[in-house]
């Protein structure tokens, strides 16, 4: 085990947290970390890295001291040196530094052939050894081809990190944490800064590495690509799940159900319960009644569960409905300065319900032509033309068309105020705003909120054509997909500009590509055509598409290499990397299928030893009764669990040896 988390209290002031949190991170694991923003993600690591101490619980952290060379990324970190890229990313090793020197020492004073030459051969050897185990021969090359993947060229590598932007020093510091986790990677966000080239190589790095991983991350397909286990941090408390992102949201809805048939249980029981009392308690069985009144008092209530907001179907119909085609461009394109940034989009049609997206690298005019088609900036040629009872919404990435005056309940009223309150409260609840929430000033909603209440103010007001910029930027998971919902629920027509590739593949029903002055327009969505988006791939098309060479592991050591050779032997074949794969998954279904296995057989006995207790009770006693076969249901369901993630995992294990 290389660090854990066992029944963990937190406490910030009188804010509790975090609540027996427990969490175990073992060898070969990558763990994605989800939850809200403020659910405590970035305070587990920070209690893993000794920057806080827990309240109560104990903390197993993964220290040097423990033999665990360890990498950290966080967006708040500060380069540690004033020197250049290259030697910020390296900084970390001044070990290394220190050994290679002594080495040459050692190798000088064994050519001087001195009474001490076995002492100093034994130290060299010992030096040797820990070079080697720090990868000294490789580091350099190691750092070259890391900063190379995260977009940095060959210059960039003596720039003065003091001269890098915000996001250039974020990938020097991911660089420098995938350098020092060689055998552990604690990751908070690091991809906020990527473009797709740079973020198909980390998901590419993460599944080919032999460093266990945990990454914080708010982006759901990298999820699904890269996470073997789930850690899920809500209301303070935390759960874990095998599988990825896509595997957990199965799990979590199967669990709500579940949850919802025991609260509808409970809610009967306490129904008859109530109905008892009231009929008995000024009767002659007022003693049995009072004790049913005692029961239900320190009854421990289930609280009803919220449905999960994914799956709650509700519609935006159009206020006016609008023609067929909601939106025309012709010969149009953008840019600046009279300067266009790519060839005249000669005829495209955007018909009533679409829902297309825009993609392409920064700074190839997507928002650019969303802010022309919304008539802030002129076209460079051509034009947008709406169609037939076409009312246009534009929602930007600063949520102008909030008044920070307002609360949540006046933003939306203020747009009609002839509503009645609990048509706006009805309203405002689709977008996840209930209760107190309502009558929060806009000025102190977090930026998720923002954009809720921002594009619910656009369909209040009646639109039936959206244009979205970046729409779930800094947004947390949960809000992530009541934006989905809500574009997904929209009849009208909505355009939506993003780099957020679980929203295009959720959303989109086409897609615009901008990409080298050019702009191209396709129908499907992002799975049907993800190379094509992705752009990293030049001129490749789809058929022979790649993926980026994942990084080396370690380069041979100088030392290995044969003093002297006429002509050195060809090396053996190496393995195909596809078997070396192969090795892998099958080591880590087998170990998923013996942890199900061990699983089921604890659930069964433990369901045993229930029934048989059960099998003894005295039916009288109907409160012990009913506290047991609420054990039997809960111990049932996890054993329907369990053997479903034993077939899983039993399964890949076949498909995997095949």
């Amino acid at each position: 085990m290389l660090a854990s988390l066992n029944h963990v209290d937190l406490r910030f002031g009188p804010q509790e947290v975090l609540k027996d949190v427990t969490w175990a991170i073992q060898e070969g694991e990558c763990w994605g970390v989800i939850g809200r923003n403020g659910a405590g993600k970035s305070t587990v690591f920070k209690l893993l890295l000794g920057q806080l101490e827990a309240d109560s619980g104990t903390v197993v952290r993964p220290t040097k001291e423990r033999g665990i060379r360890m990498g950290h990324y966080a967006q708040d970190l500060v380069p540690e040196t004033e020197g250049s890229v290259l030697e910020e990313a390296l900084a970390a090793f001044g070990d290394v530094e220190r050994l290679q020197h002594e080495m040459r020492e050692l190798e000088h004073r064994m050519g001087e052939a001195g009474d001490d030459l076995d002492e100093v051969m034994d130290r060299y050897q010992k030096v040797t050894e820990a070079f080697e185990h720090l990868d000294g021969f490789s580091i350099r090359a190691r750092a070259e081809s890391i900063l190379q993947s995260l977009g940095f060229t060959s210059a960039d590598f003596e720039r003065p990190v003091e001269t890098l932007s915000g996001g250039q020093k974020s990938r020097v510091m991911l660089a420098k944490a995938i350098l020092q986790g060689q055998d552990l990677l604690l990751l908070d966000e690091p991809t906020n800064h990527l473009d797709l080239p740079s973020l198909r190589w980390l998901e590419s790095f993460i599944q080919d590495t032999d460093a266990t991983v945990a990454v914080i991350s708010h982006d759901r397909y990298f999820l699904d690509k890269i996470a073997t286990e789930i850690l899920e941090l809500e209301l303070g408390r935390s759960r874990v799940y095998d599988g990825n992102y896509s595997e957990f949201m199965e799990k979590k809805e199967q669990e709500l159900e579940l949850l919802e048939r025991h609260y509808e249980q409970q809610q009967a029981y306490i129904k008859n319960q109530e109905e008892y009392i009231r009929r008995n308690i000024a009767g002659q069985n007022t003693k049995q009644a009072r004790g049913r009144r005692t029961h239900l008092a320190k009854l421990d209530r289930i609280q009803k569960p919220l449905r999960d907001r994914r799956k709650v179907k509700f519609s935006f119909p159009e206020t006016q409905r609008s023609g067929d085609v909601a939106l025309v461009l012709e010969n149009a394109s953008v840019g600046w300065d009279g300067k266009a940034l790519y060839a005249p989009l000669e005829q495209l049609q955007i018909k009533r319900g679409q829902k297309m997206g825009i993609v392409g690298l920064n700074g190839t005019g997507k928002s650019t032509l969303l802010k022309a088609i919304s008539e802030e900036i002129p076209f460079i040629t051509g034009q947008a033309r709406l169609g037939s009872q076409v009312k246009l919404g534009y929602f930007d990435q600063h949520h102008r068309n909030l008044d920070p005056r307002n609360t949540v309940f006046q933003q939306i009223h203020g747009v009609n105020p002839q509503a009645m309150k609990q048509d706006v409260l009805g309203f405002l609840a689709k977008f996840q705003f209930r209760g107190d929430e309502v009558d929060k000033p806009v000025t102190a909603l977090s930026g998720g909120e923002r954009a809720r209440l921002s594009i619910a103010t656009l369909i209040r007001q009646g639109v039936n054509l959206l244009l979205l910029d970046e729409p779930t930027n800094h947004m947390d998971i949960p809000s992530m997909e009541a934006m989905e919902d809500t574009i997904l629920s929209f009849t009208g027509a909505a355009i939506v500009v993003t780099h957020d590739r679980y929203l295009l593949g959720r959303v989109a029903d086409s897609l615009l590509r901008v990409h080298e002055g050019r702009a191209e327009f396709r129908e499907g969505g992002y799975e049907d055509h993800q190379a094509w988006v992705d752009l990293d791939l030049g001129a490749e098309d789809e058929a022979g598409s790649k993926e980026p060479e994942p990084l080396p592991k370690k380069v041979a050591s100088p030392q290995a290499k044969p003093a002297s050779a006429a002509k050195p032997p060809s090396p053996p074949a190496k393995p195909a990397a596809v078997d070396k794969d192969k090795q892998r998954a099958i080591k880590r279904f087998e170990k998923q299928v013996a942890e199900a296995e061990a699983k089921v057989s604890d659930l069964e006995a433990k369901l045993a030893i229930l029934q048989k207790d059960m099998a003894t009770m005295d039916p009288a006693d109907w409160q012990a009764f009913s506290t047991k076969l609420d054990e039997q249901k809960a111990l049932e369901a996890d054993l329907a669990y369990a053997m479903s993630d034993w077939e899983a995992a039993q399964g890949a294990l076949e498909e995997a040896q095949r």
